[in-house]
C-alpha cells in the first residue's frame, strides 16, 4: 500500500472540515480524486466517526500535536459519532490462498516450505479477513459493493505435467451474503477429516491436488469468474522436493490478471452474462495455454506450442490479407484494395471459402488439444451454436493476439478443391433481402446447412455469430468499465491525418458530425493540436483517422501533415493525457495504409491508452486497412454505438454484418480491446 498517500488523506480529513464532512456523507465520492487501489480504498472502511479517525491517525504515526480531536470534531461542530447512521463497515474481502496437508486441511502450510513429490495436498482459497499463512504475493480484494447473492465461480486449471487438480473437484462456488460476508455454497470437495458442521467449510474452498513425481517448480492457475466473466486470475507456484524442506517463496500466488479491483452493483449488472470466457496465457515452457470456462460449468484447457500458434495466427491473417489485397504478404504501397467498387458474389465466395478453411483449421488445432477430448469438443460446439457474448481475456504483455473472429466452427472438409464448395444458399438469399443479417436464421445458430461439410456459411465465423471482446488487464489502470456515462452532450474528439491520399476524409467527417443532434465535435489536424485536445477535452469517444507504423521498434500514430512526427505511448504521459474519473472514452484507431502496426506491435499503444490515459477500451485492426473499409466500418459502428447506444460487442458485430451484406467480409479485421458490454449510458 502507498502509506504516504494514505497519510496525506488522513491529515486532510483531520484538517479540512469540508472534506471530512464530504467523507462522512459519501466516502467513495470523497476519495474518488485519489488514485487508490482497492486495498488502499478498503483501508478507509475503518473510519466512520471521529474516534476511528483519531485511532487511524495514531496507527499511522501522525503527530497528535494541537489536539487532533479538536481538529476532527470540536472546531467543526460535527458530532463525535458523525456521519450517516447508515454507514457500516464492509467486511474485508481479501482473497487468501495456500496449501494444506490432506490430513490437516485447516492448517495452512508455511509459504517457505516445499511440497513432497507424488503426494496429495489441498489447495485452498478463502475470501474475508487476511488468513495467516496465505501465500498471496500481494493482497488483492474482491469488490466492496458486489450485489447480495452474487455468485462467483473459483476454477482451477492445470499446466501439462505439473500440479494436477482432481477431476470433478476443480470448481467451487462462493456467494455474497446479506451481511456482506462471502460464503461457500458449492464446495469443490469436503475434506474427509472435517464434518459438515465445521464452520471453516462455510468460508474456505478446498481443492485436492497431486504433485508430480520429480522435484521442481510447478504451477497451477486459479481463476475467479462472475457470469463467465473473468475477474481475477492467479498463477500458483509450488516448489516440490523429495522431502519438505525450507525454501524462500516455496509456495506463492501471484495475481497476474485483474479485470476490476472494484465493481459497483451497476457495473456488475452491466457485465452481462457471457456464453464463454477464454484466457490466453504464456505457459512459460514454449507453449500457450487456453483456459475455457463457460455456461453449465464448461471447464477445459488446451495448449499449443508457440510456433504452432504463431503459424495458425499468420495463416488466419494471411486469409484476411488475401481478401484485402490479393496475397498473404505484409502490406506495401504497391498493394491495391480488392473490395472497391462493385463486388461480385464470385469474389466474396472465393474469399469466404479461403477464410473458412483457415479458420476451421485454427479452430480444429485448438479444440484437438482440449483436455476433455472429443466429448469436451462436442459440448463446446453445441454451447457456441447460438449467438452469444464471448470474452477473450488478454494480458498487457501478451505476445500473441488471437484473431478469434476468424474461428470457423461449422463442420468443414478442408481437403476439397475450392470449386467443390457451395456458399450457403440461405445466406445468399439473405444478401438481397431487406432483413438485417443478424435477424436471419443462419446468424442465430439455425443454418440449414450446418452439418454439410462442403457448404460454407459466414455464420460459422465467431466474429459474425458472436459478440467478441478482448478486455486488457493492465496493472496500473483503473477498473474495467462497462459504462461511459453521458449526461446531455455527447463529446467526440477527432484527430486526423492530412495525407492528400485520404480522398474520402472530408465527406466522412461530415457524415460523422451529422450522426447525433447533440454531438460536440472536437477536431485536430496537427500533432500538437491533437495532443492538446486529448489533454484538455472530456470525450466519450476518441477517433483517430490516421496513419501509423513502427520506428526502431516503437509503434506510433501519425496525424496532421505528412511531415509531422508520430504520437507514441510515452507522449501520453508526457503530455498529461489522463481521462479520469469520468468519462473514460472508447478510443477507435482507424489506421489506414498502416504498415507493420499489427496487434503484437500495437499492443504497446493499446495498453498505453488504457494504463496511462485510462481509456475504457480501444478498437484496432488485425491487418492493414484501406480507406474505403475504414470509412464504411467506422460509420456503421459509430451509428450503432453513438445513436442506437448498442454495446461495443453488439456494434462491432452489427458493423461486420452490415459490410458482409454489402459483400465485403473484411469487417472481421477489427479488434475490440474492451468488454463486450461497454456502452454509452443514457
Amino acid at each position: 500500500m502507498n502509506l504516504q498517500l494514505i497519510q496525506e488523506i488522513v491529515i486532510r480529513l483531520l484538517s479540512d472540515p469540508a472534506f471530512w464532512q464530504a467523507f462522512l456523507e459519501d466516502p467513495d465520492k470523497a476519495l474518488s480524486e485519489y488514485p487508490l487501489t482497492s486495498t488502499e480504498r478498503r483501508w478507509f472502511n475503518r473510519i466512520s466517526d471521529t474516534e476511528s479517525l483519531l485511532t487511524a491517525a495514531t496507527q499511522l504515526g501522525i503527530s497528535a500535536d494541537g489536539d487532533l480531536e479538536e481538529l476532527a470534531r470540536g472546531a467543526r461542530g460535527i458530532p463525535a459519532n458523525g456521519g450517516s447512521k447508515d454507514t457500516q463497515a464492509v467486511p474485508e474481502r481479501v482473497v487468501s490462498t495456500g496449501f494444506a496437508d490432506i490430513d490437516a486441511p485447516i492448517t495452512p502450510l508455511p509459504a517457505n516450505q516445499t511440497l513432497r513429490v507424488q503426494s496429495d495436498y489441498y489447495f485452498w482459497l478463502e475470501v474475508g479477513a487476511p488468513v495467516a499463512g496465505s501465500i498471496e504475493e500481494t493482497a488483492v480484494s474482491l469488490p466492496d459493493e458486489l450485489p447480495v447473492n452474487a455468485r462467483l465461480q473459483v476454477v482451477l486449471f492445470p499446466f501439462p505435467g505439473e500440479l494436477i487438480p482432481k477431476d470433478g473437484a476443480d470448481i467451487g462456488e462462493l456467494e455474497l451474503q446479506a451481511d456482506g460476508e462471502v460464503r461457500v455454497i458449492n464446495p469443490a470437495e469436503q475434506p474427509a477429516s472435517l464434518t459438515k458442521e465445521d464452520p471453516i467449510l462455510t468460508k474456505r474452498l478446498f481443492f485436492p491436488i497431486r504433485t508430480p513425481d520429480q522435484p521442481g517448480a510447478y504451477h497451477l492457475r486459479c481463476n475467479i469468474y462472475y457470469n463467465q466473466v473473468l475477474l481475477q486470475s492467479r498463477l500458483i507456484t509450488a516448489h516440490v522436493s523429495a522431502q519438505p524442506t525450507s525454501l524462500e517463496k516455496a509456495l506463492i500466488s501471484q495475481t497476474d490478471y485483474i479485470l476490476s479491483h472494484t465493481l459497483s452493483p451497476a457495473q456488475i449488472a452491466q457485465l452481462g452474462n457471457n456464453r464463454l470466457n477464454i484466457m490466453l496465457n504464456d505457459n512459460g515452457n514454449g507453449t500457450h495455454g487456453f483456459r475455457f470456462f463457460g455456461e453449465q460449468a464448461f471447464k477445459h484447457d488446451a495448449a499449443l506450442g508457440e510456433g504452432e500458434l504463431q503459424d495458425l495466427i499468420t495463416k488466419a491473417r494471411g486469409a484476411l490479407r488475401m481478401a484485402a489485397w490479393g496475397d498473404d504478404q505484409p502490406y506495401n504501397k504497391q498493394k491495391s484494395y480488392r473490395y472497391a467498387g462493385n463486388i461480385s458474389l464470385k469474389q466474396l465466395r472465393e474469399d469466404l471459402i479461403r477464410m473458412a478453411r483457415r479458420g476451421y483449421r485454427f479452430y480444429d488445432a485448438l479444440i484437438n488439444q482440449l483436455a476433455g477430448g472429443v466429448m469436451a469438443a462436442r459440448q463446446l460446439e453445441f454451447m457456441m451454436l447460438s449467438s452469444g457474448s464471448v470474452e477473450i481475456a488478454t494480458k498487457q504483455h501478451a505476445r500473441l493476439v488471437v484473431p478469434a473472429a476468424m474461428f470457423y466452427d461449422y463442420p468443414l472438409d478442408t481437403s476439397l478443391k475450392a470449386a467443390d464448395y457451395q456458399l450457403c444458399d440461405a445466406f445468399v438469399a439473405a444478401l438481397s433481402a431487406a432483413e438485417p443479417l443478424e435477424q436471419t436464421d443462419c446468424f442465430q445458430g439455425k443454418c440449414p446447412h450446418y452439418d454439410e461439410d462442403d457448404v460454407v456459411c459466414p455464420s460459422g465465423f465467431w466474429g459474425y455469430r458472436h459478440q467478441l471482446g478482448l478486455p486488457l488487464s493492465v496493472a496500473g489502470a483503473p477498473d474495467a468499465t462497462a459504462e461511459i456515462p453521458v449526461t446531455d452532450t455527447l463529446e467526440m474528439t477527432v484527430t486526423v491525418s492530412l495525407d492528400p491520399a485520404f480522398k474520402e476524409r472530408p465527406k466522412h467527417e461530415q457524415r460523422l458530425q451529422k450522426l447525433h443532434p447533440k454531438l460536440k465535435w472536437l477536431y485536430a489536424d496537427s500533432r500538437d493540436e491533437a495532443l492538446n485536445l486529448l489533454r484538455q477535452s472530456h470525450p466519450h469517444i476518441v477517433y483517430f483517422y490516421c496513419h501509423g507504423g513502427v520506428a526502431n521498434g516503437i509503434p506510433y500514430l501519425h496525424v496532421g501533415p505528412p511531415n509531422e512526427r508520430g504520437i507514441t505511448r510515452d507522449n501520453l504521459r508526457a503530455k498529461r493525457i489522463f481521462w479520469y474519473p469520468a468519462p473514460r472514452p472508447l478510443v477507435f484507431i482507424n489506421g489506414c495504409h498502416t504498415t507493420a502496426l499489427e496487434p503484437e506491435s500495437a499492443i504497446d499503444l493499446v495498453s498505453g491508452f488504457i494504463e496511462t490515459s485510462f481509456a475504457a477500451g480501444v478498437i484496432g485492426t488485425e491487418i492493414t486497412i484501406f480507406e474505403p473499409l475504414a470509412v464504411s466500418f467506422a460509420e456503421a459502428f459509430m451509428y450503432r454505438f453513438l445513436v442506437e447506444r448498442q454495446s461495443v460487442g453488439e456494434a462491432i458485430r452489427g458493423a461486420r454484418l452490415q459490410l458482409l451484406k454489402e459483400k465485403n467480409p473484411l469487417g472481421l479485421v477489427y479488434i475490440p480491446f474492451a468488454l463486450t458490454a461497454l456502452h454509452l449510458s443514457r
